[in-house]
């Protein structure tokens, strides 16, 4: 694997865990009782199903006859995707209450660093893309 697909399959690895160990969402809504509802749309839970699934065949190598070229250009393809999603709809890891006046949800310093990384890693990998076709 080259040395950018190396960087991005790191960078996604960590995005993945981040998301799944700091409980990021990109919805909320009113739960009742003055509760509110944080949750994943399924769109969000397929990304991220997918590029758990994209890891996991770099890790293991693909379950079918697939090429290592074919692996990569799939792990690209489902972190731009999630990528895309978090910065689109705003998924959030902390949530501030602001009493009477509701709740603000926003993406802590940790999370913007590592969507940072995680999106500088696909955008080396795309300008490698563009340079060889």
């Amino acid at each position: 694997m080259k040395a950018e697909f190396l960087a991005l399959f790191e960078a996604a690895k960590v995005l993945v865990t981040y998301i799944d160990k700091e409980y990021v969402f990109d919805k909320a809504s009113a739960g009742g009782c003055s509760g509110m509802d944080y949750h994943l749309s399924d769109k969000f839970y397929d990304l991220i199903v997918d590029t758990r699934k994209v890891i996991s065949e770099v890790e293991n190598g693909p379950e079918d006859s697939d090429t290592d070229g074919e692996t990569s250009l799939r792990l690209f393809e489902a972190v731009k995707a999630l990528t895309t999603h978090v910065e689109k709809e705003h998924a959030f890891d902390k949530v501030n209450d602001m009493g009477p006046v509701g709740i603000e949800t926003y993406q802590s310093d940790a999370f913007i660093e590592v969507i940072q990384k995680t999106n500088k890693a696909a955008e080396e990998v795309g300008n490698g893309l563009k340079v060889s076709e």
